[in-house]
């Protein structure tokens, strides 16, 4: 890289700040750099995903989205630490969770994965369909994708605490013989 009529920048914030060297024209100058933050940080920033429980009250609703906090079902994942504080008054429930595998896969040495999560569900109501909603986001920088697994793995679980309530409801009273 030619240097020849590059400028030294210091920033007059901090004396001790090392200076900057910034060749003119450079594609690396400080807004190229700032606008691939900005744009990386929107692209794994907090994510949300939302679901509307219709059929369901929401008193049904909040016990679910506790019992599914407290209780996740990973078939790839152990779970290491879940801390679920669940606000009543404010309908939000919120999930510190850490996770462990091992992957293996035949052609390569096994894997130690960990993951640190930081979650929100909070329940309010879809006023055009008339139902419950929740909606679930990540306190945290993530992967978007990452974050919608995690909804709908949540989801599911909501749904499976759900649905005993729905089949029972459902199913004609057993004929006596």
């Amino acid at each position: 890289m030619d240097l020849r009529g590059a400028t030294t920048e210091t920033s007059m914030r901090s004396p001790s700040s090392h200076p900057t060297l910034v060749a003119p024209g450079s594609l690396l100058s400080h807004g190229t750099l700032l606008a691939l933050g900005s744009l990386l940080a929107l692209g794994t920033g907090c994510t949300s995903r939302t679901r509307t429980f219709e059929g369901h009250s929401e008193p049904q609703v909040w016990s679910a989205m506790v019992a599914a906090a407290k209780a996740p079902r990973y078939d790839d994942w152990r779970v290491i630490e879940n801390e679920v504080y669940a606000d009543e008054s404010t309908h939000t429930v919120r999930i510190f969770r850490v996770l462990r595998r091992t992957y293996v896969t035949p052609t390569a040495p096994p894997l130690e994965q960990s993951r640190e999560w930081r979650f929100d569900a909070v329940l309010s109501r879809d006023e055009d369909a008339d139902a419950p909603m929740v909606d679930f986001s990540a306190r945290q920088l993530a992967v978007a994708s990452h974050v919608w697994s995690e909804a709908d793995r949540y989801f599911l679980d909501m749904q499976f605490s759900l649905k005993p309530s729905d089949s029972a409801a459902a199913e004609p009273p057993a004929k006596a013989e």
